[in-house]
């Protein structure tokens, strides 16, 4: 009898360790990299949480100043504003990870102090950050420093995990996406070029009714989501894209005047150009 309960907590500390190492962030506990980079999976394909609950979905912004943009400066900081925002349910928990690339698929830029429950990690020669405990919503906000100049377009990945909170790895919710930003001065259009997709507002300023053309690489059913200045998402509606060019209208006319950033999601990409209410 006494070697039985030496077995059990045995295995009691056993499982203890295992649940803190999935509280934490997967590169930090586990080495493990699951933005769905390039060479990359997330936790939903390397056995760290599975399942479909919540059907989360994942938007990236980055910020300059607390205003909204499409392009950076070298050296300096901004901050990327991470969203995950569940279709159905209600998570109890939520978590991160992050890289930023450019296109040779090389570490691009670096992240700034990490903010109270976040953590960084190198591997691989790329340098992630994440949650360093479960957050209690779904909104991260990171700062980062744009790389050298030359450095051309730098495409952000991230995967962010919808939790129960019941410390197993079942029964969760996992997304990802992209966000590419040009260097500014690189480009003399005002759209937000990527290689799977990229969108452009016509007219552009916009009175009540936004003209969208959509060009991509792949086809299926996407979402066109429209945020304010300070990030908040406004409106979604839903976009049937073709390959090639698709173009969609979305009314508009309930938005003030000012400048907005759309963006078009899709499985696993984004596209985005900003557009001003006139």
């Amino acid at each position: 009898m006494k070697f039985k309960n030496i077995y059990i907590v045995a295995g009691l500390i056993g499982l203890f360790f295992l649940l803190q190492s999935r509280a934490g962030g997967p590169a930090t506990q586990q080495n493990l990299r699951v933005t769905g980079a390039p060479t990359e999976g997330t936790c939903a394909n390397t056995g760290c949480h599975t399942g479909s609950a919540f059907n989360p979905t994942l938007s990236m912004s980055l910020f300059d100043n607390g205003n909204l943009t499409i392009k950076y400066d070298p050296g300096k900081t901004y901050t990327l504003k991470i969203t995950n925002s569940p279709i159905s349910g209600t998570p109890s928990v939520y978590g991160f990870q992050a890289v930023s690339l450019s296109a040779s698929n090389v570490q691009a830029g670096s992240w700034g102090t990490s903010p109270a429950g976040m953590t960084q990690k190198t591997l691989g020669g790329r340098n992630y950050i994440e949650h360093s405990e479960p957050a209690t919503n779904g909104v991260f906000e990171l700062p980062w420093v744009a790389p050298a100049a030359g450095t051309g377009a730098v495409t952000f990945y991230a995967a962010s995990l919808a939790g129960n909170g019941n410390d197993q790895s079942s029964g969760d919710g996992m997304t990802k996406n992209t966000l590419v930003i040009q260097e500014n001065g690189t480009s003399s259009t005002g759209e937000l070029a990527q290689d799977v997709a990229s969108l452009e507002v016509m007219p552009n300023p916009v009175s009540d009714v936004m003209n969208l053309r959509i060009t991509s690489r792949l086809a299926g059913p996407h979402k066109i989501h429209v945020f304010s200045a300070n990030g908040a998402m406004l409106k979604t509606e839903p976009v049937n894209v073709q390959v090639g060019q698709t173009t969609t209208s979305v009314p508009v006319d309930e938005l003030t005047p000012g400048l907005y950033l759309v963006q078009l999601c899709g499985e696993g990409h984004m596209a985005a150009v900003q557009m001003l209410k006139k």
